[in-house]
């Protein structure tokens, strides 16, 4: 090998690692921002034919994108540890109440919002086709009356216990006295799937959770489902507010302000709109759940 030759490999190299080095150093003054993810399906969906289209797993995985100022990282958690873990470390979740509005107090303590992300319709029960005469009589206008289908000593109903669920259904379900007849089921993984096949093995009777839930079961079983979902009077004509929920941390309020002006941008794409027209505008509630998109939803700006 020529002189020549030997001195331009060398300045190659030592170009090679100059700029892997500054790269590298470039990636350590980034701060880390740790998203939170619990294994409930469909705010993210990790396997399957419907993989990576949660409606929090998109918002999320756009706003990551787009964040380029920070260096992203995932963190699995349970069901009951996300607040803690929120108020804990710098990290942010992606399906979390607007402004903790549907959560207890102590799991809104250290922890900020952003503006809301998606709109979705509260809680309802999910049952069978043959419990559903038994529970008609509790339902009036169609609308089920919970406090009273609690106490049906011939029903089992079912709800995860430490879950935050509605700011009406909250202090019934923290109740022991009046939760005794139900069932307390206390997973952590595969909590829309766990919950059907509770119903389907004859344990319980019907559960509390949302409608997207059943349409996620139809989605993900590629067949329409013959589960039941009626709607509790409790939250009647009431919609909800999410959004992304973030440690109350000099960095944690730098990363709300980030994500507020990226969603300002993504919430008017078709691809935000259509993960949640996918997952979380029931059946014929169209006009009332865009209503309330253009309405009351854009104008939010944090």
């Amino acid at each position: 090998m020529s002189l020549r030759n030997t001195l331009l490999k060398i300045i190659v190299t030592i170009s090679f690692y100059v700029t892997a080095g500054i790269v590298h150093a470039s990636e350590e003054q980034k701060p880390t921002l740790t998203w939170l993810s619990i294994d409930w399906q469909p705010a993210w969906i990790h396997d399957g034919p419907l993989k990576g289209l949660g409606y929090a797993q998109t918002v999320e995985r756009m706003l990551r994108e787009r964040m380029t100022d920070y260096v992203h990282e995932d963190r699995p958690v349970t069901n009951l540890r996300i607040y803690s873990v929120l108020q804990n470390r710098d990290a942010c979740f992606a399906a979390s109440p607007y402004k903790g509005a549907d959560l207890l107090e102590d799991k809104k303590q250290g922890v900020i919002w952003s503006a809301p992300s998606y709109v979705f319709f509260y809680q309802g029960i999910i049952t069978t086709p043959e419990a559903v005469p038994a529970i008609q009589k509790y339902v009036k206008d169609g609308y089920v009356d919970f406090n009273a289908l609690i106490n049906d000593d011939e029903l089992i109903g079912a709800f995860q216990p430490g879950r935050s669920y509605s700011r009406w259904l909250n202090p019934i379900l923290a109740n022991k006295e009046k939760t005794a007849k139900m069932f307390r089921w206390s997973g952590d993984t595969r909590l829309t799937q766990s919950m059907f096949k509770l119903m389907e093995a004859g344990r319980i009777d019907y559960f509390v959770d949302y409608v997207i839930m059943l349409k996620y079961h139809e989605a993900s079983t590629g067949t329409p489902s013959e589960h039941v979902y009626l709607p509790i009077g409790l939250h009647k004509e009431l919609l909800g507010f999410g959004g992304i929920a973030c440690s109350d941390t000099p960095l944690g309020r730098k990363v709300i302000t980030d994500i507020n002006e990226i969603l300002g941008e993504i919430r008017l794409s078709s691809e935000v709109r259509e993960v949640n027209r996918r997952w979380l505008m029931p059946e014929a509630q169209e006009e009332e759940y865009w209503r309330k998109w253009e309405t009351e939803l854009l104008p939010l700006k944090k």
